[in-house]
């Protein structure tokens, strides 16, 4: 697979304690980034998005560990140094170390970032991989 960037993943948990979802952070390196730019014509007049689509190797260099979508809500804030996929999960484009609260907080730094609206686990035959959706 051709790579052509590097992402941050930010995965939400909720803290029973605090009674917040909480965020932590993942840098992954070596993944295939791409943004399609969609348009369309409505009621409204013209409507635009970005669509994007991005593709984590098995192998790709990353710090954490990879978990199960079960396994990280079954662990609650017991996640440190490890990550998953789910929807709703933020990806900014590049290396980003911005520990936030809320996504909206990303906006407000500029960051280039997109929410998972879909993904999957497609880690058999000859390129294994992650596929993430997202708008």
């Amino acid at each position: 697979m051709i790579t052509n960037a590097d992402i941050t993943l930010y995965n939400h948990y909720y803290d029973k304690d605090a009674r917040l979802d909480k965020w932590q952070r993942t840098f992954i390196r070596g993944v295939h980034f791409y943004v399609d730019h969609k348009v369309s014509v409505g009621d409204n007049g013209v409507n635009s998005a970005d669509v994007y689509k991005i593709r984590i190797p098995e192998d790709a260099e990353c710090q954490n560990t990879y978990i199960s979508e079960d396994e990280w809500v079954s662990k609650g804030c017991d996640v440190l140094g490890k990550w998953t996929l789910q929807n709703d999960d933020i990806v900014v484009l590049g290396e980003c170390d911005i520990d936030i609260d809320r996504p909206a907080e990303l906006k407000e730094a500029k960051k280039r970032y997109c929410k998972i609206t879909s993904w999957s686990d497609n880690r058999f035959g000859g390129l294994p991989h992650w596929r993430i959706g997202g708008e």
